[in-house]
């Protein structure tokens, strides 16, 4: 994976921790700040089990998650964007935080892992949705 990464941007880090330091289950988190990726091993799981009912395609599911936070981190308008949802609050902008990373993560993706992804994606972009409706 690292040097996965590396192809796409030398100067993005790529940390691996157990599990996501709070309440929420966090698969990985790009940090613009640190310019660097974490993925989160034990909350993947969780996600993956969840999601498919095994862990069969754990690998896949945490290359999904990978590709999702390159995204963010490659995404030309993620500072733009950020800065304006600060200003405003406004929930439209990070759908659209999460639909660049996606757009991007698409175009990085290993053909082989296309019916996965789509399923991930939907899955997030429809949670990401729900949440603008109550919210």
């Amino acid at each position: 994976m690292n040097e996965f990464v590396s192809l796409h941007d030398s100067s993005l880090e790529l940390i691996i921790e157990k599990e996501f330091p709070g309440e929420r289950c966090v698969g990985g988190k790009y940090s613009a700040k640190g310019h660097s990726i974490t993925l989160y091993e034990r909350d993947i799981e969780i996600q993956c089990e969840r999601s498919l009912g095994s862990l069969a395609r754990l690998e896949e599911y945490s290359w999904v998650i990978l590709t999702h936070e390159l995204g963010h981190a490659l995404d030309p308008d993620l500072a733009v964007l950020s800065e304006e949802l600060y200003t405003t609050g406004k929930s439209e902008i990070l759908y659209q935080i999460e639909v660049n990373a996606w757009n991007i993560a698409e175009g990085l993706i290993p053909f082989a892992f296309q019916d996965l992804f789509t399923f991930i994606r939907d899955e997030s972009l429809e949670h990401c949705t729900n949440r603008l409706r109550v919210g």
